[in-house]
């Protein structure tokens, strides 16, 4: 392996692996005899490996190297760890081997014998090497991914789902080839970042994962290496490895608004940047090999938004300044880039030869700036502008006299100088800095322009070759990006609008707004949106609540709409909500308005959306001021209505099975409702990272969608905790492009039909029986908020530094916490009760009923119900009885112990109906999901002992307030929350393997433990 981790050698390892093979495959009913397993296996041998001889070498003098090379992944010989840890790994490797009760128990004997600063660096070590085993499984899917689509016919997976595949796939079911590229040409999916409050991971670690990343990706390809080479990569590994273990992962400060929205930046800037061209080439490859043309110059397959410093709902700390800080940020990190892009293209375009008369003739105007004293400024760029003024070789004269393209580049960049001095300035709340010779770009379309006239001109002239290249993807770049990466949403909840609204009413003496009936409030508002004259006075006294919202449309204003998205209406109950909104921005004087978008989250509010939007599409006034036009205008762009739909609220409101079915008939509904009134509709999937919160595989997601809900256009949030999962490294945005890509594409060309009505009945009776049961336990059970904060660390992650934005929007019970912590906390203990609570109950009522045969029909026959009940297998695989029992064995008092009695029956109805219902007796079962087991033989291990170390962490915390051990207590439990959470974010358990201690009930845990 240190030689080089080569597909001969690693092919190798596998042929030398055959009698592990076979005593493996006997102990259970899932085998792991295939190369995948050991490729994976042994790329994270290698990695542990380096990482604990780097340790030694640390230690270790110079004649003592060679001894420790020979202790390979053992922590023998490592002075830094004290003999209490290491006990426990020796332990935790015998409970790897062998998951019996009895090495359990030994792991729990340890952790008690031990003291908060080894429970501490015990954490420490197991975080490390579950983050190698996510790394190296990072890896193997980009490898995995790339062999597939060089022919590797051995890769049958249906996630290997290609542009050609799909293409070919359309092609087979009646689509001509023209209906393929027109689709994707008037395609638009984009990608909404939002901050995470419970994103457990710093940003430097982050930032150093994905560095060592790109240097293992680097390592498949070393048999290319020379010696020296090689061992200089290996070197390198080994310092990001010890980068990585050094830096503290604990986070001593909460993060800022600003804070997260420069790590949305950086994604982008260190990713995605790359990662766009890529995938604009493979779907202009992919559509030639089917006989169509590349995509147009102006095509927008993607494009990308973020929440970070504009989402303001129940967070104080994001105001109208930061957001306003947040733009010019925006603006600076993408006028570098585009700089930087320019300064290269100056170097690729010396042609000497004549343009076309555009380029004349903007090269005549730009010499009239010139001579009135406006010109280019030759003033050197300093480098607190993150510019560098770039010394050219070539000879100047020359430039002038025959270099056309070079000239019209260089005013181009003199532009984009002049916009980063600007946005740098206003990012920092300084005054803008006076022009010195060029006007800085304002809008995006004014690049676009300028680049496009040099574009056209190479192809007029005969340089089309030269056009394609470099500058291409340059205009798809800006077309994608803007001049802003990220273009900012606004949310805020509906009630702060009221609370504006009502206070401008009553200081005008109209009384309350807040008291009027829908009617009054919809005649009011419409009849001021007719209106000419301004409603709200210039010296309007006010709360300092109600001034901070007026302030934020204020900002809009004065920014312009350029960098914003839209605004959405967070808790959005009534149509008059909409158009409260409407009339604030039109008041603020906003010339351009922002789209305005209603958010459904709770179960009742997406049951009265249809009722909401039929209101607004019947408003004569609104009907015709539906939406405002792109930054940028591109290909199949129409006025239309952006609906968002709220995936975690109506989960932790009505439990996950009613919220799917609510979510999947408010979509069918605003659907037809559109059709009616002949408006285009774009749904806003507020999807989260984990199952619990609507996330889970985005291309089954979308492509279970209701027919006619995606057409051609779909947005989705992508979670703060999953952007570094599927955007950390260029080569995994690509994958992740493309599979956003080919799914809207065959969601809108070939969506599935409609259920049948039996279908339709079996689902209503499911997700009533299922909600009733969920809420009889959650919020009619009077001690269950008392069991849950026993049961979970909910408590103590509130004092963690993980987000920006509090836990609760108020003071209260379930209810009033937010829908993320509230799974974040039961992910944690592995139970996960809010995806699963009340479907055993459903379910079994069904199949007690006979509709068993019809149930499976619906799981063969309706894309829907399939992914619902396979995201629940997901769920339920990952699902540990033994470690939450363990948890409430250790923290639940007595008295409360008899809520997990009903907890524990409705998980294993659940089991057990879900089990007929798929006719297997294992889940995630079949070929489709051989990525997601082989998981298990890298995590479930680690993760385990992790749970063991947080479950007694939590245990002393609550049981001595004010122990000496208290900070080191903190931080040991700090760094178990990430280890969960990285474990969980990809583990997939099976029964089989590890069955025996997952099959533990309550009260046989107590016994094992004595």
């Amino acid at each position: 392996l240190v030689e080089g981790n080569t597909c001969a050698h690693r092919l190798f390892l596998f042929a030398m692996s055959a009698e592990r093979t076979t005593s493996f495959s006997s102990r259970g009913k899932s085998s792991f005899a295939d190369t995948d397993y050991f490729i994976l296996s042994n790329d994270v041998k290698f990695l542990r490996t380096l990482f604990l001889q780097a340790l030694r070498s640390e230690t270790a003098d110079a004649s003592e190297r060679k001894k420790n090379k020979e202790l390979k992944d053992n922590l023998e010989g490592i002075q830094s760890i004290p003999p209490e840890v290491r006990d426990l790994f020796k332990v935790s490797l015998l409970y790897e081997a062998e998951p019996t009760d009895k090495n359990f128990k030994a792991m729990h004997q340890r952790v008690l014998q031990m003291n908060a600063e080894e429970m501490k660096m015990s954490a420490r070590l197991f975080l490390e090497m579950l983050q190698h085993a996510n790394l190296v499984e990072r890896n193997h899917r980009v490898r995995r991914w790339r062999d597939y689509k060089r022919g590797d016919k051995s890769i049958q997976s249906s996630s290997s789902q290609t542009l050609l595949d799909c293409f070919k796939d359309l092609l087979e079911k009646g689509m001509d080839k023209n209906q393929i590229r027109d689709a994707l040409v008037s395609q638009n999916t984009e990608l909404v970042f939002t901050a995470h409050p419970t994103q457990a991971a710093r940003r430097s670690i982050l930032t150093k994962q994905a560095t060592l990343s790109r240097l293992l990706e680097k390592h498949d390809c070393s048999a290319l290496l020379t010696p020296t080479q090689k061992n200089e990569l290996l070197n390198q590994i080994q310092a990001a490895l010890v980068g990585i273990w050094e830096t503290n992962p604990v986070r001593r400060h909460k993060p800022t608004p600003e804070d997260e929205a420069r790590y949305g930046l950086s994604v982008v800037e260190q990713s995605i940047w790359e990662a766009v061209p890529e995938h604009y080439h493979a779907v202009d490859y992919a559509l030639k090999q089917i006989g169509c043309a590349p995509l147009p110059i102006d095509c927008c397959l993607l494009t990308f938004a973020s929440w970070m410093g504009g989402d303001r709902d129940g967070n104080p700390f994001v105001t109208a300044k930061l957001t306003r800080r947040i733009t010019y940020l925006s603006q600076w990190r993408a006028a570098n880039l585009y700089w930087t892009e320019v300064g290269t293209l100056l170097w690729d375009l010396s042609i000497a030869g004549l343009p076309n008369t555009a380029i004349l003739e903007e090269i005549n105007r730009i010499a009239g700036e010139k001579n009135q004293g406006r010109g280019a400024s030759s003033t050197p760029l300093k480098k607190s502008n993150s510019l560098n003024a770039m010394n050219f070789d070539f000879y100047r004269p020359q430039l002038e006299t025959e270099e056309f393209y070079r000239q019209v580049l260089t005013y181009i960049r003199d532009r984009l100088a002049a916009t980063v001095r600007r946005a740098a300035a206003l990012s920092s709340d300084l005054p803008p800095p006076e022009d010195v010779g060029v006007k800085p770009y304002g809008k995006t379309e004014e690049l676009v322009k300028d680049l496009l006239r040099v574009y056209k001109s190479l192809h007029e002239c005969g340089d089309g070759i030269l056009a394609e290249g470099r500058l291409k993807d340059l205009l798809v770049r800006v077309h994608t990006f803007g001049l802003s990466l990220n273009r900012l949403d606004i949310r805020q909840e509906s009630n702060r609008h009221t609370d504006a609204i009502d206070a401008i009413t009553s200081h005008l003496g109209l009384g309350s707004y807040r008291t009027w009936n829908e009617d009054t409030k919809i005649q009011w508002l419409t009849n001021e949106l007719h209106s000419k004259r301004p409603l709200i006075p210039l010296r309007f006294p006010c709360s300092p609540e109600v001034q901070e919202v007026i302030d934020v449309f204020k900002m809009i204003a004065e920014t312009g709409s350029e960098p914003f998205g839209a605004y959405v209406i967070s808790m959005t109950t009534a149509a008059s909500d909409v158009l409260a909104v409407r009339l604030l921005q039109k008041e603020a004087g906003i010339e351009q308005h922002l789209r305005v978008v209603p958010l459904f989250e709770t179960k009742l509010d997406l049951e009265n959306a249809p009722k909401c939007m039929e209101l607004l599409f019947k408003n004569s006034w609104y009907r015709s001021n539906l939406s405002s036009p792109p930054q940028v205008p591109n290909v199949g762009w129409v006025p239309h209505q952006e609906v968002m739909l709220g995936y975690s609220d109506s989960a932790k409101d009505a439990g996950r099975l009613a919220s799917v079915w609510s979510l999947h008939k408010a979509q069918e509904a605003l659907v037809e409702l559109s059709k009616q009134h002949s408006i285009k509709l774009n749904l806003f999937h507020g999807r989260g990272g984990s199952v619990g919160r609507g996330g889970g595989p985005q291309y089954l997601a979308t492509l279970s969608q209701p027919a006619g809900s995606v057409q051609g256009w779909m947005r989705v949030t992508v979670q703060g905790e999953v952007i570094d999962h599927y955007f950390g490294l260029s080569s995994i945005a690509s994958h992740t492009m493309e599979r956003y890509t080919t799914s809207v594409l065959k969601a809108t060309l070939t969506p599935p039909p409609p259920p049948s009505e039996g279908f339709r009945e079996i689902m209503t009776r499911l997700s009533e029986n299922s909600c009733d049961k969920y809420r009889n336990i959650v919020y009619e059970d009077a001690e269950f908020v008392e069991y849950f904060r026993a049961a979970t660390p909910d408590f103590e992650l509130k004092g963690l530094n993980l987000g920006s934005r509090p836990a609760k929007r108020k003071q209260g019970g379930i209810e009033s916490l937010r829908a993320i912590p509230w799974m974040f906390a039961w992910t944690q203990t592995r139970l996960q009760l809010p995806v699963w609570l009340g479907v055993g109950t459903a379910l079994t009522s069904e199949i007690d009923a006979g509709n068993l045969p019809l149930l499976q029909q619906m799981y063969k026959e309706w894309p829907f119900f399939r992914s619902t009940v396979e995201l629940l297998e997901m769920v339920l695989a990952k699902t540990s009885k033994g470690i939450a029992d363990y948890y409430e064995s250790l923290l639940v008092p007595e008295d409360l112990q008899g809520i997990s009695t009903k907890v524990w029956a409705e998980l294993d109805a659940t089991i057990e109906a879900i089990h007929k219902v798929t006719g297997r007796d294992e889940f995630m079962g079949g070929d489709e999901n051989r990525n997601s087991r082989l998981a298990i033989s890298s995590r479930v291990p680690l993760v385990d002992p992790i749970n063991v170390l947080q479950a007694n962490a939590l245990l002393r915390m609550r049981h001595d307030e004010d122990h000496p051990e208290m900070p080191a207590l903190r931080d040991a439990f700090a760094i178990t929350v990430q280890g969960v959470a990285a474990g969980m974010g990809g583990l997939v358990s099976f029964q089989g393997e590890w069955a025996r201690f997952e099959a533990a009930r309550p009260g046989q845990l107590a016994r094992i433990l004595g």
